[in-house]
């Protein structure tokens, strides 16, 4: 922290001017040569550098270069252009149209700029209009369907996790994210949640600690693959996001506002479907002393019907007004005397799951300050966030302060730096996955179909005490599985709050011509606290949880970069560099034991039994070297190389040191070309690297660490891991190969750019089960092989381009196929993860595509029929088989720029194809009679829950059948006929569980949609109508505002994001999707 205070210090004197005597002022006009008219908003900057300016409202820039500098001028839809500064003190541009942008200059790694046409390798780039078309709350989601090859999976819950995939996943079980930098800091992104949490056990999703970098202060963001993000070390191999914030550009003497105001609105989307037909219960015989299916009870001498509310399933009576029975909130005649003992109509809810989620609001509000002069610049920003979710008493602010600034102190020397801090505070983030605290658990998994919500909201009696429906019976209130779902969201209520610094500092000084050394440190440090509590009276035992995370990193870097034309034909860019990364854990957590003392005292003092505390520190050191060259010869041909060594303090000291290098090169063939007239631009790229990954600490010796069994005669306990560690690990080894070409023609108003890759990832370091006479349970070693490979295409068009209208496409699609190779001899599978009651295991398994769902399927006779056994019910393999990998085909966006006069629209489709989910959800909700599927009507026009006696009962889809298994285990089907056979709707719906003999592939499904991402309407006001303003936008937005392609109706695949990590495709319990309709205003002066 105070390191990072001295860096905010060290920014307050960075405004000073200094006299430079050996510079001179540059100043100039940037023209459009389609009207004439001066352009604002471009980009002037220093080649090689980050030093520059844009122009004003009129197209004027003003800066301090030398002569020997060179000008770097681009604007996105233009050409770009490099004009010499020589003797020259005004410079005037005319700049050409270009619609798909080939001479673009992009953010490289290091943060290096460069232009595209000279990369070997492939590299987009989404610019701060792309991104904010639709006010985003977070960073991440701005990227979904804008950038070939990356996945974005956004979790439903609020506040939640986001998960990217760059061409698919490296590693067996690491997380496969991507290193995030920010202005060069490389930024934590880690995920708080619990494995049973990322597993659909149950549990809160924390989000990523990425959630805090602000959408409003990005300038572009920059996704670097294979070959292009090598030299960044272990931490890139599975690729690098660059995200350049706005700064201030030396140059023109002026002040400059921006301010933006954005309101939204979610409304909740795509429930599940459920039956509407039959209330709560189970069906009480007249045998047993039912009454039209109820129980019959007496209290003060007057019979009353009432449904069986111990049981939280809903096959009980169906729905009709003519019967009265007494509701589960008809007996609190202290706390509720008008509805004591009042009987209802037995009929379905007015107001139903829906009505329990609230219309969730969101406003972000944004101001910017920026202060520029002749030799430095300064920019303060301050936005707001504040979110309401859908479910109840949740809610999230953020407040993200920025303050960045550059100066020149000396002829050849600058200094620029930034600080940020972020403030982060919810409460009320819902519990999704399988446990007490879930909506999903209560909504569409469990439940009682005729509970009216507006009812519910009664949820305490005077005495504080809880009032649920699901009483242990008609005169026992005490909850027997479920609690009221607002007793949850008032009392048994989740919060948590951030604190994060994070900033760089850089200084570099011109030693010679063209060769400049530049020194930097780069910080991230935050505190994350959570509190998690149960009242007394839940259903649950009463408790509170409190953990805490302090994380930090600092990074300290020395480069020294050159950069000369020898003559016309070639040209030479190198760089050379160190770099020294301390990073720090320090985890603390306690809960209490058995209880609570006294009610609502949430202190880990008022624990009944001793207190459960949990402390880990952990601290890992990485020093490096690396170098870069860039040759390039006549504009036509250019090569790259990169070399990096890490010496990694997290394995063993005889393989510590990994060495990763990558090459590149880019051909462009239009260049010999030029009596094609038809082709403008066409070049062929290839790239090769290869990068080493690294382990967490405390993998290779053993350490102790608390026991969780508790204290032994009072002394506490500490113990080993249960895996055994290995002192002989070395770095997981990732080799990659990409080609590719990109082409423009018709005067540059369409373009391709295709790209094939191949990553194949060795020395895999996985936990090996071994035998437990070892004292262990696993061991860790190197093995495994794993193959990633897949074909990237981005297709991009102008086919309309005129003065007033314009109309660009963009097209993004990618294909990967993600294979186990090997994994160690004798072993053909790992489980990643085992699903809520053993449903299905995530898997890795030799052969098959990595993250495989594997469980029981149905039996298929030669022509893909489903066989159904005597009994009317579906046949299941007799072990578990694969069921298809959680990772789609392919992936699909489709973005759409229309630009009339001052108006701009724009929309994007998201689309997905292939892979599979299993929900847990749609397995309880059919054997608990909740869902719509468990009380529908039958080929004979009657509810499948009527007896089969009386015309009721399901024939399911499948033909009847002899099964025959050989000695391997293999099946055949034989005298096969379509069923005839009719089986009770309750005994069909219940076999939907794995365990009461239905196959697991009943809950396994599709992961296809296609969403609308985004939509939004603009309109940039005129300079003659606002006056002394600058600029004025108002645009209106929505998002998400359409899913279609969903294999089951109300699930969807993103809900089973549970987390960042390889544990993905379970849905264990889902908070709802949201659609989103916002408006936003962005005024300038």
């Amino acid at each position: 922290m105070k390191k990072m205070i001295g860096l905010f210090v060290l920014l307050i004197f960075m405004g000073i001017q200094v006299v430079n005597a050996q510079s001179k002022q540059i100043s100039g006009t940037i023209t459009s040569a389609e009207d004439g008219l001066g352009m604002p908003g471009v980009s002037v900057v220093l080649k090689g550098t980050t030093i520059g300016a844009s122009t004003d409202i009129d197209g004027r820039f003003s800066l301090e270069a030398k002569s020997t500098d060179i000008l770097l001028i681009s604007f996105v839809g233009m050409v770009t252009q490099e004009i010499s500064v020589g003797d020259k003190t005004v410079i005037n541009v005319v700049m050409e149209t270009e619609s798909i942008g080939v001479d673009e200059v992009v953010v490289t790694a290091l943060g290096v700029t460069r232009e595209k046409k000279a990369l070997g390798y492939a590299v987009q780039e989404v610019g701060a209009d792309d991104l904010n078309k639709v006010k985003q709350t977070d960073a991440l989601s701005a990227l979904s369907g804008k950038i070939s090859g990356v996945q974005v999976s956004s979790s439903s819950n609020f506040s939640g996790s986001k998960r990217i995939l760059i061409r698919g996943a490296n590693s067996i079980f690491g997380e496969n994210q991507p290193l995030i930098v920010v202005d060069g800091i490389p930024m934590d992104n880690s995920n708080f949640n619990s494995t049973s949490a990322q597993s659909g056990g149950g549990g809160v999703d924390y989000g990523n600690m990425l959630n805090d970098i602000n959408p409003d202060d990005i300038e572009n963001m920059t996704v670097l693959k294979g070959a292009a993000a090598a030299i960044y070390g272990s931490r890139a191999a599975n690729g690098v996001i660059i995200i350049n914030t706005k700064r201030a550009k030396a140059g023109k003497d002026e002040i400059r506002v921006d301010f933006s105001s954005s309101i939204a609105i979610d409304k909740v989307a795509d429930l599940p479907a459920l039956q509407r037909k039959y209330g709560g219960g189970a069906i009480v015989s007249d045998a047993n002393g039912g009454v039209n299916g109820f129980e019959q009870v007496t209290i003060d001498g007057t019979n009353y019907l009432v449904p069986q509310y111990a049981v939280d399933e809903s096959w009980g009576p169906a729905y009709d007004p003519n019967i009265k029975v007494l509701g589960w909130d008809a007996f609190d005649q202290a706390s509720f005397p008008d509805d004591y003992l009042k009987p209802r109509s037995w009929i379905a809810p007015k107001n139903d799951v829906e009505d329990f989620f609230e219309t969730g609001v969101s406003y972000v509000n944004s101001m910017a300050v920026t202060r520029t002069g002749k030799d430095y610049g300064v920019r303060f920003a301050y936005t707001n966030t504040h979110n309401e979710g859908i479910v109840p008493e949740s809610k999230h602010d953020r407040h993200n302060f920025t303050v960045s600034g550059n100066t020149k102190l000396l002829d050849k020397l600058n200094v620029q730096g930034a600080i940020n801090y972020v403030r982060s505070e919810t409460s009320g983030r819902p519990t999704f996955g399988y446990t007490d605290n879930s909506f999903a658990q209560k909504f569409f998994q469990w439940g009682q179909r005729q509970l009216d919500f507006g009812r519910l909201k009664n949820y305490k009696n005077i005495d504080g005490t809880q009032r649920t429906w699901n009483r242990q019976s008609w005169d026992n209130s005490t909850p027997k599985y479920s609690d009221n779902a607002y007793w949850i969201v008032n009392e048994n209520f989740t919060d948590d709050e951030r604190d994060r610094f994070y900033g760089n500092i850089s200084v570099d000084y011109e030693i010679a011509e063209g060769l400049v050394a530049k020194a930097s440190v780069y910080g991230d440090t935050y505190t994350f606290s959570i509190r998690e509590r149960t009242a007394v009276g839940s259903q649950s035992t009463s408790s509170y949880y409190e953990a805490k995370r302090i994380n930090s990193e600092y990074n300290y870097e020395f480069t020294l970069n050159y950069s000369k034309r020898f003559n016309e034909d070639f040209n030479i860019t190198a760089m050379a560099g160190a770099n020294s990364r301390r990073k720090k854990l320090d985890l603390l957590r306690g809960s209490t034991t058995g209880g609570l003392v006294v009610p609502n005292i949430y202190s880990l003092g008022n624990s009944v039994g001793n207190v459960s505390t949990n402390d880990y520190y952990e601290e890992k050191n990485v020093n490096s070297v690396f170098g870069s060259a860039s040759i390039g010869y006549k504009n036509f041909w250019f090569v790259d190389f990169t070399a990096r060594n890490d010496w990694s303090s997290t394995l063993p000291e005889d393989n510590n040191s990994y060495f990763y290098p990558s090459v590149s090169t880019s051909f462009l063939f239009s260049e010999l070309l030029p009596e094609v007239s038809w082709l403008d631009f066409s070049k062929l790229r290839l790239g090769w690297a290869q990068v080493g990954n690294d382990t967490d600490p405390y993998k290779v010796f053993g350490t102790f660490e608390a026991n969780t069994n508790g204290p032994f005669q009072g002394a506490p306990r500490f113990s080993t891991d249960e895996t055994k560690l290995n002192e002989h690990l070395k770095p997981e080894e990732t080799t990659s190969y990409e080609i590719g070409m990109e082409l423009s023609f018709l005067q540059n108003r369409f373009g391709v750019d295709v790209t094939y890759f191949n990553n194949v990832t060795k020395d895999q370091i996985i936990p090996l089960d071994v035998s437990a006479a070892t004292g262990y349970d696993a061991k860790y070693i190197n093995a495994g092989e794993m193959e990633n490979k897949g074909l990237e295409l981005t297709l991009k068009g102008s086919p309309i381009r005129t003065k007033d209208l314009s109309w660009d496409i963009n097209i993004n699609y990618a294909k990967i196929n993600n294979k186990l190779i090997e994994l160690y001899p004798g072993i053909d599978a790992l489980d990643i993860q085992r699903a809520p009651f053993g449903g299905v295991y995530l898997r890795a398994s030799v052969g098959d595509t990595y993250g495989t769902l594997w469980g029981t399927d149905f039996i298929f006779d030669d022509k893909g029929n489903k066989v159904v056994s005597a009994s009317g019910q579906y046949l299941k393999t007799a072990d578990l088989v694969p069921l298809g990998s959680v990772l789609p085909d392919y992936n699909v966006g489709i973005r759409n720029n229309i630009t009339y006069k001052n108006f701009d629209f724009s929309f994007l489709f998201d689309v997905q194809k292939g892979g599979k989910f299993y929900s847990l959800s749609h397995n309880w909700g059919m054997y608990s009679g909740m869902l719509e599927a468990s009380a529908q009507t039958n080929d004979k026009g009657i509810n499948i829950r009527e007896a089969v006696a009386d015309g009721g009962g399901i024939k399911i889809k499948g033909v009847t059948g002899t099964v025959t298994y050989d000695a391997d285990g293999n099946y055949s089907v034989t005298n096969t006929a379509p069923n005839e056979i009719y089986v009770e709707g309750q005994d069909w719906a219940g076999r939907h569980y794995h365990g009461a003999g239905g196959p697991s592939a009943q809950n396994v499904f599709n992961a296809d949609y296609v969403k609308l991402r985004e939509v939004t309407l603009g309109y940039n006001f005129p300079k003659t109508m606002i006056g002394p303003l600058r600029s004025l936008k108002l645009s209106v937005y929505g998002k998400n505002l359409w899913t279609g392609g969903l294999d089951k109706k109300g699930f969807d695949p993103e809900n089973s994001v549970g987390g960042s990590g390889n544990i993905q495709g379970i849905e264990g319990g889902m908070i709802p999707n949201t659609r989103s309709y916002g408006f936003n205003l962005q005024l300038g002066f």
